[in-house]
């Protein structure tokens, strides 16, 4: 494939996977808001001595700033997925946790995307299916990295 074709497939491609709507798979939440339960909620088991998860380490985890995760976590407080507690040990830092409702919102939610991705892998195979996740976390590494020259 000459590389103008190749382009031209691969922006058609990743054109397609942005289009598609995943919103009917969560109830009440935003896919957004569900990566953020499920970082909060994979931090809080992994640290079970913690009281909660830094709003900082939540925007670096997530890749977003502080300003937009504070108000994705203001979205949640409302729905009473997740509570801010002040850090007892520094009083200037804000923890965020997951509540008991919000669990109960994430595990329902968690088995929606399980259901539809245990139909895509046996359609699609689970050796074509780790080769495709190996190759497309290739790319997106070797992408980073140009763009990141390209700043330069």
């Amino acid at each position: 494939m000459r590389l103008n074709r190749i382009q031209e497939e691969f922006i058609k491609t990743a054109g397609r996977f942005g289009k598609m709507k995943y919103e009917f798979l969560f109830q009440d939440m935003s896919k957004r808001e569900y990566e953020m339960l499920s970082v909060i909620g994979r931090f809080m088991e992994e640290n079970k001595k913690k009281e909660g998860m830094y709003v900082s380490e939540l925007a670096k985890r997530l890749k977003v700033s502080s300003p937009a995760v504070s108000r994705m976590i203001g979205l949640l407080e409302n729905k009473g997925y997740v509570e801010r507690v002040v850090d007892k040990e520094d009083r200037r830092n804000t923890l965020v946790h997951i509540t008991d409702r919000g669990n109960r919102a994430k595990k329902e939610n968690e088995e929606r995307m399980q259901s539809l991705m245990k139909r895509v892998m046996s359609r699609m195979g689970e050796e074509d299916m780790g080769e495709f996740i190996k190759l497309f976390n290739q790319f997106a590494d070797i992408m980073e990295e140009e763009l990141e020259g390209e700043k330069r």
